[in-house]
């Protein structure tokens, strides 16, 4: 092959990977130690860190659980004991609930309760201290997942989230402009199960 040809070969190979040319071995490095010709350690992969990913709150009587938002770990731990008063909680993180894993890397299928709610009904297993389904409810106000700027559908109409300057207040609220009115005052409703 000629020098040019193998250039543009060795180019679309790093552009592209090589589609489906074999790695390459690591390049040897010499260490000052003797053992020249050895191939570097790679340091050990660390185990993807808790935060990742979506979260989910999880009952730990019966691991019934569900996806749970918020801006840090704190938030979101805080809004899964909102939801789930009732029964101990904890979370877990990944991109759906059979990758999931704890903030210490256990996975979600490793939890000593793992699915059961699939098989029975534990009693006392309970969020909200009445039924095994629901969740309780939160005041609008005290809502930990709310931030500056979202949209709420209040009693009187649709409302704007705000903070004053103390951040350790509570929400307050102010009717939504006109054009925010209108642009949901045509939101189709769907049914779902």
């Amino acid at each position: 092959m000629p020098a040019a040809g193998r250039t543009r070969g060795r180019l679309f190979s790093a552009l592209f990977g090589g589609l489906g040319a074999r790695p390459h071995a690591p390049p040897q490095v010499v260490l000052p130690s003797g053992n020249e010709g050895a191939y570097p350690s790679e340091a050990p992969r660390a185990r993807a860190s808790y935060g990742g990913g979506q979260a989910w709150c999880v009952r730990t009587c019966d691991g019934r659980y569900f996806p749970i938002a918020g801006p840090d770990n704190q938030s979101r731990a805080a809004s899964c004991n909102s939801f789930c008063p009732a029964s101990e909680t904890k979370l877990v993180y990944g991109s759906d609930i059979d990758n999931a894993a704890t903030e210490t890397g256990k996975p979600y299928s490793e939890l000593p309760n793992a699915f059961r709610y699939r098989k029975e009904i534990v009693n006392g297993c309970t969020c909200n201290g009445k039924d095994q389904v629901g969740l309780a409810p939160i005041s609008v106000e005290n809502d930990p997942t709310l931030r500056k700027g979202d949209i709420v559908a209040g009693a009187n109409g649709l409302v704007v989230a705000g903070r004053s300057a103390d951040k350790r207040a509570s929400m307050n609220f102010s009717p939504a402009s006109e054009s925010v009115q209108a642009r949901y005052r045509r939101v189709p409703v769907v049914a779902a199960e």
